[in-house]
């Protein structure tokens, strides 16, 4: 959940670019604050935490391995 920057500060991920007030930020896993746009996106190839794995075909279940 991002909200805006009270304080100034330091991105977290060493973008070059301050933290100022009133900037969108987000925390990160390590209590660090960092830019929106400095967030990692996940793209449609990173697993969720949910996702199971297959041991026979190696996709993501559900899979034709299930029928």
């Amino acid at each position: 959940m991002s909200f805006r920057a009270q304080f100034n500060g330091k991105c977290a991920a060493q973008c070059g670019e301050r933290i100022h007030e009133g900037d969108e930020i987000e925390k990160d896993d390590d209590g660090k604050y960092r830019h929106v746009k400095c967030v990692p996106k996940s793209s449609k190839f990173d697993m969720r935490p949910t996702d199971v794995v297959c041991p026979d075909c190696f996709c993501i279940r559900p899979c034709r391995c299930l029928d």
